[in-house]
């Protein structure tokens, strides 16, 4: 699989992060991901950044139209959304480049 690049903005502090992840990675893979780096307590969701649409966590990066150089949005659930899901082992992890 293809490794490719995307930005992740935290609306609530402003920070730009670039993670390396392929196509099938899901997008709690990438909260997960996103949680342990910036060490995040509340409950987080990820919209993509050109039509605000809440991705749901079980989707694959690559069914979501997650694509390279894409800005997804990390911000507070509305509703209480993300809830830290057991790790696999050997699941694959996105790189954060920091």
């Amino acid at each position: 699989m293809a490794e490719f690049n995307i930005k992740v903005s935290h609306t609530t502090s402003g920070k730009e992060i670039t993670l390396a992840v392929e196509p099938e990675f899901t997008v709690q893979s990438v909260l997960d991901a996103l949680v342990d780096s910036l060490q995040l307590k509340d409950r987080f969701v990820l919209a993509k950044a050109s039509d605000n649409k809440i991705l749901s966590p079980d989707m694959l990066l690559k069914d979501a139209g997650v694509v390279e150089g894409e800005t997804l949005l990390l911000m507070p659930d509305p509703t209480g959304g993300y809830l830290r899901s057991p790790r696999t082992p050997n699941a694959a992890t996105p790189k954060l480049d920091k």
